[in-house]
């Protein structure tokens, strides 16, 4: 089952940084308020890694997990749904399940590539 990404990031009152997931203070300048903000848009693919050694329990090489950010500057990370990654490309934000534990699903943030 794939569901519309509800992620929900956070944009510092004092200088505006932006962040996801929520932190305690601010990485920026230690500030203590914020404001709720929705990713915008597509996503970019910034950087990527490719995982042929996994950790026990996930029977999959190649395995393609990478940082993106949305039109409004709230960056996430993930699993690119591609084979062939390329930075700069588009990709739309998903919850899926990422990973099957003892028969149970677990659900994480999944991009796909799209136009």
């Amino acid at each position: 089952m794939i569901k519309k990404a509800d992620l929900t990031a956070y944009k510092c009152r004092a200088c505006g940084h932006v962040m996801y997931p929520r932190h305690d203070r601010c990485l920026n300048c230690n500030g203590r308020e914020f404001d709720k903000i929705e990713p915008q848009g597509k996503a970019r693919l910034l950087t990527y890694t490719i995982l042929n050694e996994l950790p026990w329990g996930i029977d999959e090489r190649g395995r393609v997990i990478g940082i993106v950010e949305f039109e409004n500057g709230v960056r996430a990370t993930g699993l690119v749904l591609t084979e062939e990654p390329k930075v700069g490309m588009k990709l739309a934000a998903t919850m899926q399940p990422v990973r099957v534990i003892s028969g149970i699903k677990t659900y994480g943030l999944a991009f796909e590539p799209t136009k």
